[in-house]
């Protein structure tokens, strides 16, 4: 629907109005003074008149400006009506509608009935349906209506003042001719401006331009939104496609505007929320204040981005040649569309690959990667041989937003950043110092100690027998190699179930304890946080259940070894055992009846065990202590896949200062300690991205890592 069919209004030529075409040139003088009176006289009047049509002409054209934003906002209406929203939200946005197109053709038609009769002939005041409308977006009539305004205003005056001279003789001939001439162009140029129909934007011009206005700091956004007619800012914008719209109808906006917008937005960004007095004469050559806000332009931008520093180093590290390149990110970036992911940038080269922000326009963070890479194989077949899509949560730069989303472009294979000789350099120490650590448990035994001494006297002369010390360390030791051999197979068979890649374990030292852990870099991938946990979850619990089973049992072998047997059995101090208050706790259950006999024997007195419960309660805390949810343990891994990066960095932070502080008032033995010291240098950092980090795993998961992380708290607690 045009203006015309809303009024019967006479169209705006696009060529110059007849009366404006000035007449003067065609007289022809007369030698007779009265007749060259007369003439002038009749050519003045003439000028007013045309002065006075004028007017008018200009008057129509600003209703005309009027009734195309009337006719677009009337249109909104008659499409919302051709929906079903019987709701009272819906019927409430109808009449809010209907009252801003009565203020329109109210504020526009100055006769009151020719205003009532414009209202009644509205198809959705009427219930009419036209198809054939035709009028400009919203976008396109306000940005003329704003674009023109300053024009008609210095039109009109100069109208009325070129009456006012007609009326009072005050113009002579020479002047009205250059006055009509110049009022002309300005009239031809208005018009211009009313019939002026850019060119429309492709898509792909559109995606192009909200990524880069959303690369923009938001002073820069701010002043475009303002710019573009949104008086509230950028944050106020809620179709960013209607926004690039009038960008591009107020693009000759001056750059007088622009400064002295950019100054009150940029005020209005600055971390704390002051504002520059001196914002109002950024246009103005005045150096003092040109220098001041450049200060805290520099001051304000010092916080610099943050978004890649929860990644791994091996990650962050990567070499050079494995990494993708700017095409391979175009290759993601020219697939997305509004119906996968809104970019709001352009891809963005970081440490680790290349990261694109924006909106998840699919219903699932899952769906969003099948549907991506589905695109991005039919563009180039061979691009996730070496990379990969990940959808993650990346810390934001802005005061009022924790995480935001992001597309992050990678190689598939994360390659661990230490040399192998170190691992097997640390593997072969870590075994040397278990065996000796196993060993050194018959040393509080004073028996098993004299007769290795006499075993070692004979060995001077060749002849002795040590099958009796050895039937009791094998037991020992295999027992603790099978617990952490359940630990790593469970690993194993869900990395095997799931395609994961994993680096053949590093068995980590420890002073304390036979060892500290048994160290797997993830190579590739998980899928996704679900995966992620099961992975690190089926380890320790595999390892604990193992250990458990081996303290019980080892405990009943305890009370029903013979007497030759029992004085060889090795032994852990009281102090030790009470290290742990659910070990400590089963042992006084079993072996003293569940008297509390430990708590009254003194910490240097000595335990016998059986080899198999001394192994069992050692791997108790050692799977208790990869349970704990800091860096990239499995208790880390787990603590990542429910909390997800930036809560699991305040989580693992907090866990770190408890087990600082308890290292210092109950860790007699220098277990949590030592641990805080190898962890600090080994397992610090979080676990390489995830295919899909947006979802978090499921409640059940969540409920069974708070149960196993109670059990290690029950285990690491002392009893006394």
């Amino acid at each position: 629907m045009t203006p015309h069919s809303l009024m019967p209004l006479p169209p705006i030529s696009s060529s110059r109005p007849s009366f404006l075409k000035s007449s003067l040139n065609d007289e022809n003088e007369n030698n007779d003074n009265e007749e060259g009176r007369r003439a002038k006289d009749n050519e003045a009047e003439l000028l007013k008149r045309k002065a006075a049509q004028y007017r008018k002409e200009a008057e129509k054209l600003q209703l005309s400006l009027g009734l195309q934003k009337i006719d677009a906002l009337e249109s909104e209406i008659r499409q919302f009506m051709e929906k079903d929203h019987p709701t009272a939200n819906g019927k409430k946005k109808l009449d809010e509608w209907r009252q801003k197109v009565e203020d329109l053709v109210r504020g526009t038609v100055r006769n009151k009935d020719d205003a009532e009769g414009i209202l009644a002939g509205l198809s959705s005041f009427s219930a009419r349906k036209d198809t054939s409308s035709s009028a400009l977006p919203p976008s396109a009539s306000t940005s003329m209506q704003q674009t023109s305004t300053l024009e008609k205003d210095i039109l009109k005056k100069e109208i009325l003042e070129l009456e006012k001279r007609l009326a009072t003789g005050d113009i002579d001939q020479a002047d009205a001719k250059k006055q009509l001439d110049a009022l002309n162009k300005k009239v031809d140029s208005l018009m211009a401006l009313a019939s002026e129909k850019l060119p429309a934007l492709s898509e792909g011009e559109i995606k192009s331009a909200i990524a880069f206005i959303n690369s923009l700091s938001m002073p820069v956004r701010d002043t475009l939104a303002r710019a573009a007619g949104y008086d509230d800012g950028y944050e106020s914008i809620s179709n960013m496609e209607e926004f690039v719209a009038n960008l591009y109808r107020n693009k000759d906006t001056s750059m007088s505007t622009l400064r002295r917008l950019y100054g009150g937005a940029y005020s209005k960004n600055l971390f704390g929320g002051f504002e520059i007095e001196t914002v109002e004469t950024i246009d103005s050559d005045d150096d003092y204040t040109v220098v001041s806000l450049n200060e805290l332009i520099e001051i304000a931008t010092e916080n610099k981005s943050m978004a890649m520093e929860l990644f791994p180093r091996n990650f962050q590290d990567a070499e050079e040649d494995v990494l993708p390149t700017e095409a391979d990110a175009q290759t993601v970036f020219q697939v997305l569309d509004q119906n996968t992911f809104m970019a709001s940038e352009r891809p963005l080269k970081v440490n680790g690959g290349y990261l694109i922000r924006g909106i998840n326009k699919r219903k699932s963070a899952s769906e969003l990667l099948d549907v991506v890479e589905g695109k991005i194989i039919k563009v180039n077949p061979s691009w996730k041989e070496k990379f990969q899509l990940n959808f993650v949560e990346i810390t934001t730069d802005t005061p009022t937003e924790l995480t935001e989303l992001a597309l992050l472009i990678t190689p598939n294979s994360f390659p661990p950043t230490a040399p192998a000789l170190l691992n097997i350099l640390t593997t072969t120490i870590s075994i040397f110092f278990s065996f000796v650590y196993c060993i050194n448990t018959f040393a509080g035994n004073e028996v098993v100690m004299q007769k290795l001494k006499e075993a070692s006297e004979m060995a001077s002369v060749g002849s002795y027998d040590i099958t009796w010390f050895n039937s009791l360390l094998v037991p020992l030791l295999v027992t603790l190699g099978a617990s952490q051999g359940a630990h790593e197979l469970a690993h194993l068979l869900v990395a095997w179930a799931n395609q994961i890649k994993l680096t053949p374990p590093t068995i980590l030292p420890s002073q304390a304890l036979p060892y500290l852990s048994f160290q797997n870099r993830i190579k590739t991938s998980p899928k996704d946080y679900n995966t992620l946990f099961d992975l690190a979850f089926v380890g320790p619990i595999a390892g604990l259940t193992a250990s458990f089973l081996a303290l019980l049992y080892g405990l009943q072998l305890t009370t029903t070894a013979d007497s030759t047997t029992a004085q060889l059995l090795p032994s852990l101090s009281v102090d030790f055992a009470t290290r742990s208050a659910l070990g400590s706790t089963l042992i006084d259950l079993i072996l003293g009846g569940g008297d509390g006999i430990l708590l009254q024997q003194d910490g240097a007195t000595q335990i016998p065990l059986h080899p198999i419960a001394v192994a069992g309660f050692l791997g108790l805390i050692i799977n208790a202590l990869d349970l704990i949810p800091i860096g990239s343990t499995d208790g880390g891994r787990m603590s990542q896949a429910i909390f997800g990066r930036v809560w699991h960095l305040t989580f693992s932070s907090l866990v770190f200062l408890v087990l600082f502080i308890s290292s210092f008032v109950s860790d007699s033995q220098g277990i949590l300690l030592g641990y805080l010291f190898i962890y600090s240098f080994t397992q610090r950092d979080m676990e390489i991205p995830c295919r899909n980090e947006i979802d978090k795993v499921e409640l059940p998961r969540a409920i069974a890592a708070l149960v196993s992380w109670l059990v290690a708290v029950l285990i690491l607690v002392p009893l006394r």
